[in-house]
């Protein structure tokens, strides 16, 4: 019996360090990652333009983008909006528009 309580402790022992390992590396990941902002960043048809919001908020409007120049398809996913984690991948695909 003692043998089997050895062994029982010594899983145990494997699988709490093993959560805390995991608890470690994603808790670092997370604090990696601190430019994230919660918020939901869209690229949406803003009139014959294009707008960046920031929840209902208009962050900034790119009047240089006009949607009858663009093509059908880019004008249908503009007016559905298009979302990004952050503001800096927003304007890093906005410049794929701006052309």
């Amino acid at each position: 019996m003692d043998r089997t309580k050895q062994r029982n402790i010594i899983i145990t022992a494997l699988v709490l360090t093993a959560a805390a390992v995991i608890i470690l590396i994603t808790a670092g990941f997370a604090a990696k990652n601190r430019d994230y902002e919660p918020s939901s960043w869209v690229l949406k048809a803003y009139g014959n333009s294009v707008a960046l919001y920031n929840g209902k908020e208009i962050e900034a409007v790119y009047g240089d983008i006009v949607l009858d120049n663009l093509p059908p398809e880019d004008v249908k996913i503009l007016e559905n909006g298009i979302a990004f984690p952050t503001r800096e991948e927003a304007e890093k695909a906005i410049e794929d528009y701006d052309g």
